[in-house]
Parts: C-alpha cells; sequence; structure tokens
C-alpha cells in the first residue's frame, strides 16, 4: 500500500503531489481526499497492515517556511512506535532545509523505517528515541536535533548535494553542557548513494550545530566516503572563529576506509576503552531496559 498523508497537525502536503504517481489513499485533515484521517486510510487496506507505506510531502525552506514547519510527519505523543514505514520530503536538494520526520516526543522507537530526503532529512528534535534497522537518506545535517537518541544496526547513505557543497551527516544541537542529549550510532553503516559514489563530493560524520553538540559512532562500518578529517566546523572562516564550542565527539572501534582515525580534527576524540563506551550505550544513554517494546530487537551494551 502507498500513502500520501496531509494533516495540518501533523503534516502539510502540497496539493500538487497527488497528481505525482497514483496512491492507493490521499489523507488530507480538510476533507479533499479519500480520508480525513491515518488510521481511516489504514482500516480501509485489505490488510489493515502499513507494509510498504510511504508518508510523503514537500514542504521547504526555500518556498518560504521555517525548518521546524517543513516536516511531512511530527510527532509529538510520547511512546510512538513505527515500524515498516517510508517518511519522505521530495523537494530536493536545491529546497535546502526540508524535513521528512519531526520528532519532539518521549520514548519513542523506530523499526525497520526509512527516512528519505536531502538537507535535514530527520529532524530528531528533543526527547529520548531509538531507531533499528532503519534507512536515513539526505545531504546536510541529515540527522539532526537535540534528542538522546541511539541508532542500532541502522543504514546512513549520503547523496549528492547541490554544486560546491559538501556533505555533513550528524549536526546535533545540544547548546547547554547540563543537557543529557546527543546522537549515538552503534553498529551502522555508513555508506554513499551510488551517484555520490561517482562524485568528488566531501562527506564528514558531523558538526557542532549546538556549543556542546555531542555526537558518538562507535562499533560502525565507515565507507570511504567521509574525509580524513572526519568532522567540520559549522561555520568554516580563515580564522575558526567558532573555536569556542565545545562538541563532544567520539569514535570507538569503527572499521572501514572511513575509519581511519590518525587525520580528525584535534577538538575529537577516539578511544578504544569500553567503560567510557558504554556510557553511550542503550542500556546507560536512553535506560532502554525501561522502555523499548519488547517486539522491536536491540542490544542493551557492546556488542
Amino acid at each position: 500500500m502507498t500513502l500520501l498523508f496531509a494533516a495540518t497537525i501533523v503534516v502539510c502536503v502540497e496539493s500538487q503531489l497527488i497528481t505525482e504517481r497514483p496512491y492507493n489513499a490521499v489523507v488530507f485533515k480538510d476533507g479533499i481526499g479519500n480520508f480525513n484521517t491515518i488510521a481511516g486510510a489504514i482500516l480501509a487496506a485489505p490488510d489493515h497492515r502499513m507494509d510498504n507505506t510511504i508518508i510523503t510531502g514537500n514542504r521547504s525552506f526555500v518556498d518560504g517556511n521555517k525548518t521546524y514547519d517543513t516536516a511531512t510527519v511530527g510527532v509529538l505523543g510520547d511512546g510512538f512506535i513505527a515500524q515498516d514505514l517510508t517518511f519522505r520530503n521530495n523537494a530536493g536538494p536545491i529546497k535546502h532545509q526540508t524535513v521528512a520526520l519531526r520528532i519532539e516526543a518521549d520514548l519513542v522507537s523506530f523499526y525497520k523505517c526509512r527516512f528519505d530526503g536531502y538537507q535535514d532529512t530527520l529532524y530528531a528534535k528533543k526527547q529520548r528515541q531509538f531507531y533499528r534497522d532503519c534507512e536515513i537518506y539526505g545531504t546536510i545535517d541529515f540527522i539532526c536535533g537535540n534528542a538522546t537518541a541511539v541508532f542500532q544496526n541502522c543504514l546512513i547513505e549520503a547523496r549528492t548535494p547541490m554544486a560546491r557543497q559538501y556533505n555533513t551527516i550528524i549536526a546535533q544541537h545540544r547548546d547547554l553542557e547540563s543537557y543529557t542529549s546527543g546522537i549515538v550510532l552503534q553498529n551502522c553503516t555508513i555508506k554513499a548513494t551510488p551517484d555520490l559514489g561517482k562524485s568528488d563530493v566531501t562527506t564528514y560524520l558531523g558538526r557542532p550545530w549546538g556549543i556542546f553538540s555531542r555526537t558518538v559512532i562507535m562499533e560502525s562500518y565507515i565507507d570511504n566516503l567521509i574525509g580524513s578529517r572526519g568532522w567540520v566546523e559549522w561555520i568554516e572562516s580563515a580564522n575558526k572563529s567558532n573555536v569556542s564550542r565545545r562538541p563532544y565527539y567520539l569514535e570507538y572501534k569503527n572499521r572501514g576506509p572511513g575509519a581511519v582515525t590518525k587525520e580528525r580534527v584535534t577538538w575529537a576524540s577516539v578511544t578504544a576503552d569500553p567503560n567510557i563506551a558504554s556510557t553511550f550505550t542503550v542500556r546507560n544513554f536512553i535506560n532502554d531496559d525501561q522502555w523499548i517494546p519488547i517486539n522491536i530487537p536491540h542490544y542493551l551494551d557492546l556488542s
């Protein structure tokens, strides 16, 4: 089942999208589609399932929306769970910020989902979040926000940005040292899409959106798309005026041609100490043994 979903509360899809491709159901809260709720569309499906469902939109910053409002779907309810869903913003790289999914709820889980976009694809805005066996596609800051989030066994693929741009995978937004937030990738695969693999675009693991931005990549496979510096300043300038930022960027036991750390930036860290890395496991970082549904596979500690 393919689903085009648009509702004022959590998503807004421009009406011209309806003609782009055939849809099994069109959901608009204002009643111009087949259904006015996504639940109604699901119940009308032959087996009441959402396998292969695509929720798509095309709002963008260039078209006059704030980044927050470009989201195809926004999650506000604590305990939200999604499985076998694709969240997409297909406005394209020329539209700059184009969020596919925005999450600002606690104890949310995503299993076997796909997040499909370009800049700011997945806006993990705040609270505790868990992602397992998901796929995330984008260009600039395509995993971003101030959430306390762990991505486990996920595929992360960078796409080709606009001319003269480079890619940054993660832009974590921790701006107070007291915040417990951070983004952790564990046993993930970081690679380029085929089109990016044929280009000379540099891709970085991340950059510090917040002053105390915190990102940890551990036990993951990093392909050769990642530049030797690994990380990049938020705004590069001749005098590196943003040296007052104090990001916490850590790599632990990664593998692959992009995991060579000898030329990493001086303000990032590498460790082989499991005691340090264990701080960022599912058990310790997001208290997973208390809330992740038992039907979503996961491991609590280092693999």
